[in-house]
C-alpha cells in the first residue's frame, strides 16, 4: 500500500510470533483454518492487546451458510467470557468481502512498520484468512483509523461491531 513501509521481520521474531499467537489461539480453543472444505471460506481476526484479554472474530462461508463465531478471553489463561456463534445474512456476509477488498487483504504486505514509531501500549491487529487452498495472513500493531492502515482498522472494526461485543471503554486500539 502507497505510504506503508514493509517492517521485514527476521525468523527469530516470526518465530517468536507464530509460537505467541498459536499459544493464544490454542488456549480459545481456535483451530487453524486450513484445510478448507471445498468452496468454504474463511477469515479470523485476532485482536491481542497489551494488557487485557483477547477477542477473536471468525468468519465463515460454507455452502449457503455464513457465520460469524466470536470468542473473548478472561484474564485468566484459558478462560472464555464470550463464546458465541451466530448465523450471517448473505447481506452481511456481502459486508465482509466488500470490507475485506477495501482494505486489500490478499494483495497487501504481510507486515506494517511503525514508521519509525515506538509503541509502550498497543494491541496487535492479526488477519487470517483462507480461500481456495490459500491461506494469508497480516499483522500490524494499533492501526491508525486516520492513516494508511485504515482500511484494516475498518475491517476489524466491522468485525467486531458484527460480534455484538461490547468492548471496554478504550475500545479498539
Amino acid at each position: 500500500m502507497p505510504g506503508l513501509e514493509v517492517e521485514l521481520h527476521d525468523a527469530s521474531d516470526q518465530q517468536f510470533m507464530h509460537c505467541s499467537c498459536s499459544g493464544l489461539l490454542r488456549a480459545l480453543r481456535e483451530g487453524p483454518l486450513l484445510p478448507l472444505a471445498p468452496g468454504a471460506e474463511v477469515y479470523r481476526f485476532t485482536w491481542i492487546p497489551s494488557s487485557r484479554g483477547a477477542l477473536v472474530v471468525r468468519v465463515e462461508h460454507l455452502g449457503p451458510v455464513h457465520s460469524l463465531h466470536v470468542k473473548v478471553s478472561g484474564m485468566e489463561e484459558g478462560t472464555l467470557v464470550v463464546d458465541r456463534r451466530i448465523l450471517l445474512t448473505p447481506t452481511q456476509w456481502r459486508a465482509v468481502q466488500q470490507h475485506l477488498a477495501a482494505a486489500r487483504f490478499w494483495s497487501m504486505d504481510r507486515f506494517f512498520a511503525s514508521r519509525g514509531l515506538s509503541y509502550l501500549d498497543g494491541a496487535t491487529w492479526l488477519f487470517e484468512g483462507g480461500r481456495e487452498g490459500r491461506y494469508r495472513m497480516v499483522s500490524i500493531l494499533s492501526p491508525d483509523p486516520a492513516g494508511p492502515a485504515g482500511a484494516i482498522h475498518d475491517l476489524g472494526a466491522f468485525l467486531v461491531e458484527l460480534a455484538g461485543v461490547p468492548l471496554t471503554p478504550f475500545g479498539l486500539y
